[in-house]
């Protein structure tokens, strides 16, 4: 008995000449099978094209977030010192005594004695908790830019002072929720953004380790944490230079040791 084999036709429309391709059930399936995995690869291929480029998308999109972050902090700051400016003016045009002037003037006479010059060092730590993310500063576009330390902890977890300072700022930011930005003098400034509740208000003189803030996820948050900064003259610095108790394996979470 012959073995069964299967017979494909290939006709041309322009010639009369008909061409025969004779194949045994074996070779058949191994071309069925063939172009089942073409398909497959190409499905596959598919489905991870689109995927990679949402996941270029949504990093895109955190990229332009963060870049508007940024800026809108060094604006937020740079008006702040305007406010300033004209405040002083105002109270010397009426001579009435300047809190921002007294803080530095104190500042300054402290640099001769170090335990005074510390309380305006922002040296303090704010809270006590895991940093979640680190400090990262380099182009906007980099997505590990990251000009602070994410610190999470519970609900309503005390927030302090850094240092001896001035309450420039205590309100609503469309990022940071409720936000409170202390300036130190000598230019330092130290920021506490995502509270839950701001204790302190604008103007208030308030001193190193005094209760400012519970810790909340207010603003763009995934979860209760402090997002901490600190700046000088207008620079964000690694907060870890001047409190480098996080720098601990201890206080340093899973997600930042990875």
């Amino acid at each position: 008995m012959e073995d069964e084999r299967y017979t494909i036709l290939l006709v041309s429309e322009k010639a009369e000449k008909t061409r025969r391709i004779r194949l045994r059930p074996a070779s058949l399936r191994f071309i069925v099978i063939g172009i089942i995995f073409i398909i497959i690869g190409g499905l596959s291929s598919l489905i991870y094209s689109i995927s990679y480029m949402n996941k270029m998308s949504e990093i895109n999109a955190e990229n332009l977030k963060m870049r508007t972050e940024r800026k809108d902090v060094a604006k937020l700051i740079i008006d702040l010192q305007r406010i300033q400016e004209m405040d002083t003016y105002v109270r010397q045009s009426l001579g009435m005594p300047d809190p921002i002037k007294d803080l530095d003037s104190d500042f300054e006479k402290s640099l001769s004695v170090q335990v005074s010059y510390l309380e305006n060092i922002p040296s303090l730590m704010p809270t006590f908790g895991f940093v979640t993310q680190g400090f990262s500063k380099g182009k906007f576009a980099n997505r590990s830019n990251h000009t602070g330390l994410d610190i999470a902890a519970s609900l309503l977890t005390p927030i302090k002072a850094t240092a001896d300072a001035f309450v420039v700022f205590s309100g609503w930011h469309h990022l940071y929720g409720n936000l409170i930005i202390l300036s130190h003098g000598n230019g330092y400034f130290s920021l506490y953004g995502h509270n839950n509740q701001n204790i302190v208000k604008e103007r208030d003189n308030v001193k190193r380790g005094q209760l400012i803030a519970l810790m909340g996820e207010s603003g763009v948050a995934s979860g209760p944490h402090l997002h901490f900064e600190i700046w000088k003259n207008g620079i964000p610095l690694d907060p870890t230079i001047y409190i480098p108790e996080y720098k601990s394996d201890y206080m340093i979470g899973y997600y930042e040791k990875k």
